[in-house]
């Protein structure tokens, strides 16, 4: 199955059904009427959904510690595809989609884990992911159902990858994102309920990005802001509210900043399914039998 592009200029996107319903990238018309990338563009061929622009997190979202989780009284196993011995950004992301239709602008994709045998989750579930584009945003839907003849906890979640620059090398991207509590973590995993500290005030008001942040937040209030003070453009994050966790991550190598950074806004934390069973706020989300979390994410741009 091919990419498919979606485009209402100046905006154009991509994403790929085949590959997890991963965006492959997202770009603006600027100066000399050329293309700017928003999110970083993946390769022509796409191995993994970890080399896309962003992808969606279902039925969990980051980490579950060392691929198992109580729910319920008992104890499921995962199979681990992430260092440490984790299973890590859900199940869906590395799967095919079904495209339901499709316009210029717009395209609805739809998954059914009861047709994947190898699924990495213990409970049947379906998912339906919508993409829009107009000029000024792009608008993604994801909505995940529990077809299960029982309650199932689930999560959802964003992961774009977005570039420290657009047009302009001189850029120094900015990030206003108002969060509450901060987990604390341990290998991505929170060791214990979040709390409020310097990081959280810090993330409350536009500022250049700290550096190697790789953590989670609970008490997200949409809208976070990124903002590109040389090329004059303003990215404005309108999450739904059940998207109330945020997860930042801006790696910095030896040499520097890697060219992009990533804000996540996902209605569960980390580990989120052991939280709960600790009796610990996660977010996470247990649906009964036919029940449905939807959430929306907005990407407006603003040219000043």
């Amino acid at each position: 199955m091919a990419r498919l592009t979606l485009e209402s200029d100046p905006l154009r996107l991509e994403l790929d059904p085949a590959r997890g319903c991963c965006l492959t990238g997202l770009w603006i018309r600027g100066p000399l009427d050329a293309d700017y990338p928003i999110l970083r563009p993946a390769p022509d061929q796409l191995d993994s959904h970890f080399q896309s622009a962003c992808y969606p997190l279902a039925p969990w979202s980051n980490r579950i510690d060392r691929a198992r989780f109580d729910f319920e009284g008992t104890t499921h196993e995962l199979r681990p595809n992430f260092e440490g011995g984790h299973a890590i950004h859900g199940d869906v992301c590395s799967r095919a989609w079904a495209v339901r239709d499709r316009t210029p602008v717009s395209c609805r994709c739809t998954f059914d884990s009861v047709a994947h045998p190898d699924v990495n989750y213990p409970f049947p579930f379906a998912c339906v992911f919508r993409a829009l584009v107009t000029p000024d945003s792009i608008r993604l839907e994801l909505s995940l159902t529990n077809t299960h003849d029982a309650p199932i906890p689930a999560g959802l979640g964003f992961h774009p990858f977005f570039m420290r620059q657009l047009w302009s090398t001189e850029d120094v991207a900015e990030l206003a994102a108002p969060v509450e509590a901060r987990f604390p973590l341990r290998e991505g995993v929170p060791t214990g309920p979040a709390a409020s500290n310097y990081t959280c005030t810090r993330l409350g008001s536009s500022a250049p990005l700290l550096p190697d942040l790789d953590d989670c937040f609970s008490g997200f209030e949409s809208p976070a802001t990124i903002r590109y003070p040389r090329s004059g453009v303003d990215l404005t994050l309108k999450a739904s509210r059940d998207l109330d966790h945020l997860v930042v991550f801006t790696p910095t190598t030896e040499s520097g900043p890697l060219p992009w950074f990533c804000v996540e806004p996902v209605t569960i934390a980390n580990d989120g399914f052991n939280l709960h069973a600790r009796g610990i706020p996660s977010g996470t989300r247990v649906l009964e039998p036919g029940a449905t979390l939807d959430t929306t994410l907005t990407i407006a741009v603003t040219r000043h």
